[in-house]
C-alpha cells in the first residue's frame, strides 16, 4: 500500500514529512507524486517543515535502477521531470525545510537533502551521487545545487567520481550545516525547526527567498530585492515585537505578534 509511504505530522505550525518506504525510500512516480501532494498542502499554518525517514539507517537511495534500465527514454523523461519538479518544491516552499539525514543519502536522496535550507547529518550518515559509476548523470538537480551549496572543486569531484563520504567529511565540506552522533539527526532537525517556527515568520520567510535568489540574481538585482523584502519584513508585526523586546531587554513573544 502506497498509503503509508509519506506521512505529514502538525504541531502548531510545525510539520514533520516522514518517508516510510522500505527498504530505501525508493523514488518512483507513486513516490514522488505523493511526496508532492504531501508538500502542495502545507498553507501559511505552516511556518517551518521538517524532512526525515522513518527506515532505519537509511534516508533514500535514490531512482529505480532496474526500471530505468528496461522502461524507454520516452518513458523516462517524463519521470525526470517529476523529480526535478517534486524537490525543487521544498526549495520552493514559502517557510523553511530542515532535512534530518541519518544513514544512507545517495542519488535522488541527497538531490532532496540539497533542496532543503538547513541540511542536519549523523556523523557516519553516507552521502553521494554516485550515478556516473553506473554512466549516468543526476538527473533533479544534482549537478546544479551541489555546485551552488559547495562550489565546483568539491561538487565535480562527487560527480564525476561518484565519490561517496560520511556525514563529518559533509560537514566539513559544507554540504551539511550541523553534524550530531549517528540516529540524533531527526531529534535534532525537529529542535531547529521548532525554533523556526516559533520565530519571526515574516523575516525568515523573506530571508529564504532573498537566499535561494541569491545565486542566480546579479549583485545589483540581489540588493533591490533585498531592499524591497526589508521593507516589507520592517512593517510587520512579528518585526515590530523583536526589535520592541530588544530595546526593552526582554524575550521577544512573536506568539503574540501572530495574534495566537
Amino acid at each position: 500500500m502506497t498509503d503509508g509511504w509519506v506521512r505529514v505530522r502538525h504541531d502548531d505550525g510545525l510539520a514533520q514529512l516522514v518517508l516510510d518506504r522500505p527498504p530505501v525510500n525508493q523514488f518512483d512516480a507513486p513516490l514522488l507524486s505523493l511526496i508532492g501532494e504531501a508538500v502542495a498542502t502545507l498553507g501559511p499554518d505552516t511556518r517551518a517543515l521538517v524532512v526525515s525517514s522513518a527506515v532505519p539507517g537509511m534516508f533514500a537511495a535514490g531512482g529505480d535502477i532496474p526500471w530505468m534500465a528496461a522502461a524507454t527514454i520516452a518513458e523516462q523523461l517524463p519521470f525526470v521531470e517529476l523529480c526535478q519538479r517534486t524537490y525543487s518544491a521544498f526549495e520552493e516552499l514559502h517557510c523553511p525545510v530542515v532535512v534530518a539525514i541519518d544513514g544512507h543519502c545517495l542519488g535522488g536522496g541527497l538531490e532532496l537533502a540539497l533542496c532543503c535550507d538547513i541540511r542536519v547529518a549523523g556523523r557516519g550518515a553516507k552521502l553521494g551521487t554516485p550515478e556516473a559509476t553506473i554512466g549516468l548523470i543526476p538527473g533533479a538537480g544534482g549537478t546544479q545545487r551541489l555546485v551552488r551549496a559547495v562550489g565546483q572543486g568539491v561538487a565535480r569531484d562527487m560527480l564525476m567520481t561518484g565519490l561517496r563520504i560520511i556525514g563529518e567529511q559533509a560537514f566539513a565540506w559544507g554540504i551539511v550545516s550541523r553534524l550530531v552522533d549517528d540516529g540524533a539527526a531527526e531529534v535534532e532537525a525537529l529542535k531547529v525547526g521548532r525554533a523556526l517556527a516559533d520565530g519571526p515568520a515574516e523575516a525568515i520567510q523573506a530571508t529564504k527567498r532573498l537566499a535561494v535568489a541569491a545565486s542566480q540574481l546579479e549583485l545589483a538585482d540581489g540588493l533591490a530585492r533585498e531592499r524591497a523584502e526589508w521593507e516589507s519584513v520592517r512593517r510587520s508585526a512579528s518585526t515590530q515585537e523583536g526589535l520592541t523586546a530588544f530595546a526593552e531587554r526582554r524575550r521577544p513573544d512573536f506568539s503574540r505578534a501572530r495574534g495566537a
